[in-house]
């Protein structure tokens, strides 16, 4: 039976990424960790679902980004609604130094100070799980001890995307941990292969464990200005989940990564070598690697065709993807997009982004689906005058009650069961039905079952986005 971890573990999970490489499918409103890459879960359940074997949800922090709270709030209540007590909402984004100490902050009020830390991101794969949890509890028990530990993962290749450790002598109370001699930035080529030959250095993780009175302590030392300027943001931490942050104070802190804050100053940093199967999922490359190929090296996920093509990524949502006579590209299509590129040039899709955001294009942020806390919308066309939208409403989902100036709207219910109150009446619809909606009468839609409802809205006006919905009190 395995040993169990520290009843002082509190996993802490930081959500806050915009993962711009890996557009079109994450984008700044809907980024990777919240997207289902990979079967039907995102990264962050993926990642709730490995600290869920460490600590019980009521022990769990996330930090996140308050523009995706609906979405945060769904995923993680989807998996146990525990995980939403100590759900902590940035209101603009600070770096992981001012992360990790309004974590601590809160771990420190809500927990103690003895409450040992394990910083998470979200959007990282563990293949190795057990290695992954051996090296945990080498980790929380040098940080029992005052040591402030990263995870170093044995490299496979000469990177020059991830920064490196050289570790020094082992601790001599700690088995399989070792002090840190130094932090190496993102290496040249040269320099990456250097490390990978002498066989010493780790890449860093970005994965942390640590007391949370110790790193309050160092970051006192060495930032103090985004430790005060954190507590001035969070007045009451143990209550932070429920009354928020202040929003003015929380965006003046300055913004830095905890490696440079404390971790590369601090003379208390130790390693922990491990070796569990780690990917950053930073890039269409790194998932290709990631995935189950054909045997011409293709990549494949939905209605996808590849003739005569080898060592592709193909990633298809709603239409037929065909690749023929091509090697090496990512060719990824979503409702609003479709993207191609060398699969190994992630750098390039990074300019992509810039270029649309420079262009005020919406598909930098958003995608042609958004989330809403009763359910989600498509877009399937727009033009001048109408708007087409497909709508899926949770099982026991309720929209607001509301009413549109500058639009009528016609719902065709095509799966499951609608209840729609307009104008005082109380309709029920089906599959095949229909209902127009008036501009400027009241009405609310509400799914009363168990089964999720699917309809499709077709808007005819002169105002057909958000800012001509009024809503109204319940």
């Amino acid at each position: 039976m395995s040993e169990p971890f520290p009843a002082t573990l509190v996993p802490t999970i930081l959500a806050g990424g915009s993962g711009t490489r890996l557009w079109p499918v994450s984008r700044a409103a809907f980024p990777k960790h919240l997207v289902e890459l990979f079967g039907e879960e995102s990264l962050l359940q993926t990642t709730v679902r490995r600290a869920l074997r460490t600590a019980p949800a009521g022990r769990i922090v996330t930090v996140a980004a308050a523009g995706q709270a609906v979405l945060i709030r769904r995923q993680l209540g989807a998996l146990d609604p525990a995980l939403l007590d100590h759900l902590l909402l940035e209101p603009s984004a600070r770096n992981t130094a001012a992360a990790v100490a309004l974590a601590a902050l809160h771990a420190e009020a809500a927990f103690g100070g003895e409450s040992i830390l394990w910083v998470c991101p979200s959007d990282h794969l563990m293949l190795d799980q057990d290695n992954l949890y051996a090296a945990l509890r080498r980790a929380a028990a040098a940080a029992a001890e005052g040591w402030l530990v990263t995870f170093g993962i044995a490299p496979s290749r000469p990177e020059t995307g991830f920064g490196w450790i050289a570790p020094a002598e082992p601790l001599p109370e700690i088995e399989g941990v070792l002090r840190v001699e130094r932090f190496i930035e993102k290496p040249v080529r040269e320099v990456a292969e250097r490390l990978l030959a002498e066989g010493r250095s780790l890449w860093n993780s970005g994965m942390f464990v640590f007391r949370a009175d110790r790193m309050l302590k160092e970051l006192g030392r060495w930032a103090p200005d985004i430790l005060e300027a954190t507590r001035a943001a969070c007045p009451a931490p143990a209550e932070v989940a429920r009354a928020g942050l202040d929003a003015a104070a929380y965006a003046g802190i300055r913004s830095q990564p905890i490696d440079k804050a404390v971790m590369e100053r601090s003379a208390h940093v130790a390693v922990v070598p491990s070796d569990p199967q780690w990917s950053d999922v930073g890039s269409w490359h790194a998932i290709w690697e990631l995935m189950d190929k054909d045997a011409s090296g293709n990549a494949r996920q939905g209605d996808t065709l590849a003739v005569d093509a080898r060592d592709n990524l193909i990633r298809s949502e709603r239409r037929v993807v065909a690749l023929a006579g091509v090697e090496g590209l990512a060719v990824i299509e979503t409702a609003d997009a479709v993207l191609v590129a060398d699969r190994q040039n992630s750098e390039a899709v990074r300019a992509v982004v810039d270029a649309l955001v420079k262009g005020g294009r919406k598909e930098a942020a958003s995608h042609a689906r958004e989330m809403r806390p009763w359910g989600q919308f498509t877009v399937l066309h727009e033009g001048p005058g109408f708007k087409v939208k497909e709508v899926v409403v949770d099982p026991h989902g309720r929209l607001t009650f509301q009413y549109h100036p500058g639009r009528d709207e016609t719902w065709v219910i095509v799966e499951g069961e609608a209840l729609v109150q307009l104008d005082g009446e109380t309709h029920r619809l089906g599959a095949g039905q229909s209902i127009c909606v008036p501009r400027g009468k009241k009405h609310r839609l509400t799914n009363p079952h168990d089964a999720r409802l699917r309809l499709i809205e077709i808007g005819h006006g002169e105002a057909l986005g958000d800012e001509d919905t009024v809503r109204l009190e319940d």
